[in-house]
């Protein structure tokens, strides 16, 4: 099974930090929270002929952990 990671970064197309989700090297998914705008995902498609396999509670829980940490910024 592969694990999830995040990361907290701070892209230059970005107003706020943001929150990456990783699977192993490659990434899932960018939540942001930008002015005036709800916070939001930004989901991206494995490589090619590859797909995407974790536990859905394990990303569940860093979409919570995203919500609580990017919920506060303006």
């Amino acid at each position: 099974m592969t694990y999830l990671s995040s990361v907290i970064a701070s892209p230059s197309d970005r107003e706020n930090l943001v929150f990456e989700i990783w699977v192993g090297p490659n990434q899932l998914a960018e939540v942001s929270h930008e002015p005036g705008r709800s916070i939001e995902i930004e989901i991206y498609p494995p490589a090619e002929g590859e797909k995407w396999n974790f536990e859905v509670d394990e990303l569940i829980s860093l979409l919570n952990q995203a919500v609580r940490d990017l919920g506060d910024q303006s």
